[in-house]
């Protein structure tokens, strides 16, 4: 019987990173199938950060810092809108911003893609980098983000394109840190979006293309951001991810990056499993998908085995067992957004039983 102690002894030489590897595989196998959707010709993904609570241990507060008190971390992601992957996933100190995170998520960008962010990231340095990489984005700018989008909202206009610079010396002084001219324009389109409230948002975009893409989508596609939203509450909710397993900084990041590659491979299975339940299912009134939370429950029983072994059998009997768990798709429903119970404080490092 394997000791507690042996058990902690040997999880300490578990690199976190073994679990990034592998969701990196994982991606370029969905790529090598094809497995990809598209909007107009590009894969859409999305960025964007949350925080979560730590153990009560000082080695959380003293590496990841802490808030009220209580050890938390940032968590930034790089998420596929169309199937739920995430590409990649960064657990860091609360000193990391979210704009620095978008950073280091630039290099995993795929080349024929678009990134949706909301209205916390804007930066003339950002818009450099996309433009540098031969990337597009398409962002939510604050009303109030400069003159220029001022202008652009009182003049009536649905839709204009103009060049961008960096006027603020903080701008520039971010744009040289970022490896970027200060001095660059960078020619973007701005969008009125009228929201069902009776305000207007913009919308910023690297895509100038009018009739390739034309105003009139992109409100639509900016709402796909969502997704992202709710991939945190999959992961802090339906994964406990804020209940740790462990009290040491390499613990929380194993718990964070497997708990990614557990939710990408139900995903993933649940993507496969589709077409049969649709077929299974043809005629009913409501769509009908996997229940991703009992998706989870079954896979993660066997996850191990069928990363360590050939396990054609089992992994049949797992996806079975997960056509039989469905759920119905409502669309159209909207809620306000709401906190349901209080975040954990001071997690105690103790998982539920199943």
């Amino acid at each position: 019987m394997v000791t507690a102690q042996a058990f902690c002894k040997a999880r300490k030489k578990l690199n976190p990173e073994v679990f990034e590897s592998l969701n990196r595989l994982l991606q370029q196998q969905i790529d090598c199938f094809g497995l990809r959707q598209k909007w107009r010709g590009l894969r859409v993904l999305a960025v964007d950060g949350s925080t979560v609570h730590l153990p009560l241990e000082s080695t959380m507060a003293t590496f990841f810092g802490s808030h009220s008190g209580f050890p938390m971390a940032r968590l930034s992601t790089l998420y596929e809108v169309a199937d739920g992957q995430t590409l990649h996933s960064l657990i860091v100190p609360l000193t990391v911003g979210e704009r620095d995170c978008a950073h280091l998520h630039l290099e995993h960008l795929p080349a024929d893609s678009l990134t949706l962010f909301d209205r916390g990231y804007p930066g003339h340095w950002l818009f450099a980098l996309f433009a540098q990489q031969q990337r597009h984005f398409l962002m939510r700018l604050p009303c109030g983000y400069n003159a220029q989008v001022k202008a652009f909202l009182h003049s009536g206009q649905v839709e204009d394109t103009q060049l961008f610079v960096a006027n603020h010396p903080e701008a520039r002084l971010f744009c040289s840190e970022a490896g970027v001219d200060p001095a660059s324009q960078i020619e973007l389109r701005l969008i009125r979006v009228e929201l069902a409230n009776g305000e207007s948002e913009v919308l910023l975009t690297s895509l100038l293309d009018r009739e390739a893409f034309p105003a009139e989508v992109f409100a639509e596609l900016y709402h796909r951001r969502w997704g992202i939203e709710t991939d945190f509450r999959r992961l802090k909710q339906t994964l406990t991810l804020d209940n740790f397993s462990g009290r040491s900084v390499t613990a929380v990041k194993q718990d964070f990056h497997a708990a990614q590659l557990l939710k990408n491979l139900a995903l993933l299975m649940q993507h496969l499993l589709q077409p049969v339940i649709e077929q299974r299912h043809k005629g009913r009134k409501l769509r009908w998908k996997v229940n991703f939370t009992q998706g989870v429950s079954r896979l993660k029983n066997t996850l191990v085995e069928l990363l360590v072994r050939h396990c054609a059998q089992g992994l049949s009997n797992v996806l079975a067992l997960m056509a039989k768990s469905l759920s119905a798709v409502r669309s159209g429903r909207s809620f306000a957004r709401q906190r349901k119970r209080a975040a954990s404080r001071g997690c105690e490092g103790y998982k539920p039983t199943r």
